[in-house]
């Protein structure tokens, strides 16, 4: 579903410096997460922690780990991670991460790098788990990054992406993409301080292809076993795969 008045190369353009925005958004992105959905956000996480409980995996990677809540989450749920790794572009984002992860004590179990979702500082074939949370979207080159997760997935591992999408219900699309458009934006710059930031939000989710559209992008990508899960009426989908 295409946005207004968005072109790809808009969408292109805006994703370029996209870390820049989230240096300055940093202090108050996860005060305005968790309002803006009214907590939805940290259930969501949960589903991702919910997945992995009983897999026996040890080794994570959180790509696009912001200031790291699903890193955080997914190491003090599953007590068989030793070794997790968050990355992101912004630096301001990371250093209010460490400092939730040294609140957390699990600095022992955990390093957060500076690093790009389309070049993944990390070994081939070396990580079980790999996660990415409202990231995705994100990205350039939403094929290329895929591909740099299957590349460092051991055979046998698990990528879970949980990402933002639009409802199908026609109701309550309407009402969910007014919300998007006008109010979101409005409470979003107010408390933040940067309004460009949370009208990029908009564009972003209901240009970013969901469902089987991005299940068939993420086959091509090599990934198998493929599934997508609707949350919260669709607003949020969570979607598992294997290597």
């Amino acid at each position: 579903m295409k946005s207004r008045n968005d072109t790809p190369a808009e969408n292109e353009q805006s994703r370029k410096n996209i870390w820049s925005m989230f240096d300055q958004i940093a202090h108050r992105y996860d005060f305005l997460n968790h309002s803006l959905s009214l907590g939805q956000d940290i259930i969501w996480r949960s589903q991702v922690s919910k997945c992995i409980s009983g897999k026996g995996f040890s080794t994570f990677l959180d790509i696009a780990t912001g200031t790291g809540d699903q890193l955080i989450r997914i190491v003090n749920k599953v007590n068989t991670i030793q070794h997790a790794i968050g990355l992101d572009m912004s630096i301001n984002m990371l250093n209010i991460g460490m400092k939730k992860i040294a609140n957390q004590n699990i600095q022992n179990r955990t390093a957060l790098i500076h690093g790009d979702a389309l070049n993944l500082p990390i070994d081939s074939d070396s990580v079980e788990l790999v996660t990415i949370s409202f990231g995705i979207r994100n990205v350039i080159d939403v094929s290329e990054a895929l591909k740099e997760m299957f590349r460092v997935m051991k055979t046998g591992g698990m990528v879970i992406i949980l990402e933002f999408s639009i409802p199908k219900n026609r109701l309550f699309r309407i009402f969910y993409l007014f919300y998007l458009r006008n109010i979101l934006p409005v409470i979003g710059s107010l408390i933040s301080g940067n309004k460009k930031a949370y009208t990029y939000l908009n564009k972003t989710i209901e240009t970013f292809p969901c469902g089987n559209e991005f299940c068939d992008i993420m086959k091509k990508s090599g990934f198998t076993n493929i599934s997508a899960k609707p949350l919260t009426f669709g607003i949020a989908t969570l979607y598992r795969a294997g290597k």
